[in-house]
C-alpha cells in the first residue's frame, strides 16, 4: 500500500539512484512499485508469493533470506516490517541491512495504529482482523514507539533518522466493504460491526511513520 506524501529525503534519494539500484522488499501487488516508478526509480522487486493482481516480482524469495548477492543504494520495505516483526524484533532485519551498499540507506515505512479520526481507527481494526485471520501471513499495525524502543537495542553501526506524517493516499472503502460482505456475515459479529462502522464513517489510512538507517562509510 502506498504512502503520500513521501519523505522529501526519500524521494531525493530515489531521483539520484541509478536504474536497478533500488530494491523493494515485499512488493506484493505492485502498488508501491508503481509509485517508485512514477518517481523515476526502476526498482528490483522481491516477494515470496506468486503473481498478485497480475503483477509478479522480479525475484521470488523470502524477504528474511533474500536470494540476492547484489547491494543497493536504496532498500525500501513499505508496510512489511509488521508482518515479520516477531522474527526480527530482537536484532533487527539484518538481512535487509546487509543488502545496503556502502553509503546507502534502508527505508522502513509503516502505517501507525491510531484511534482518531474514526475512519483511521477502522483501518487499524481492519488490519487487526486480517492479522488474526491470517496469522502466518500478516501482522497488526506496528507503532513507531514500539519499533524505536526495540531498535535502540540493535547493534547496528550507522545513523538512524525517523519521522511521521498523515497518509493522504485515498482509501477504497467500497472494495473493503465488498470483501467484508463477501461471506456469510453473522449479525453483531466483529465483521458486521466493522462493516457498519466503515459505512458510517468511511475508511482512511490515518498516519504513517518512517525510519531510515544509513550505512557508515569508512
Amino acid at each position: 500500500m502506498p504512502f503520500t506524501p513521501l519523505p522529501a529525503t526519500f524521494t531525493a534519494e530515489l531521483a539520484r539512484a541509478a536504474p536497478l539500484a533500488v530494491l523493494e522488499l515485499g512488493s506484493g501487488d505492485g502498488a508501491f512499485t508503481a509509485v517508485l516508478r512514477e518517481l523515476g526509480a526502476e526498482a528490483v522487486t522481491l516477494d515470496r508469493g506468486p503473481a498478485v493482481a497480475g503483477v509478479r516480482a522480479m525475484v521470488r524469495g523470502d524477504v528474511l533470506r533474500p536470494p540476492l548477492r547484489a547491494s543497493f543504494a536504496v532498500v525500501v520495505a513499505a508496510n512489511l516490517l509488521r508482518h515479520v516483526w516477531t522474527e526480527v524484533a530482537a536484532a533487527g532485519p539484518t538481512a535487509w541491512r546487509d543488502l545496503v551498499a556502502p553509503g546507502g540507506a534502508l527505508w522502513i515505512l509503516e502505517d501507525e495504529p491510531v484511534d482518531t479520526p474514526p475512519a483511521a481507527r477502522h483501518y487499524r481494526d481492519l488490519q487487526g482482523l486480517l492479522a488474526r485471520m491470517l496469522p502466518e501471513q500478516r501482522g497488526p499495525l506496528l507503532a513507531r514507539r514500539r519499533f524505536e524502543a526495540r531498535r535502540r537495542g540493535w547493534s547496528w553501526r550507522g545513523a538512524w533518522s525517523s519521522g511521521d506524517a498523515e497518509n493522504r493516499w485515498p482509501g477504497d472503502p467500497a472494495a473493503v466493504l465488498a470483501w467484508l460482505d463477501s461471506g456469510a456475515v453473522e449479525p453483531g459479529s466483529e465483521v458486521d460491526r466493522l462493516a457498519r462502522a466503515i459505512r458510517s464513517d468511511g475508511l482512511s489510512y490515518g498516519r504513517y511513520w518512517w525510519s531510515c538507517w544509513r550505512d557508515e562509510v569508512g
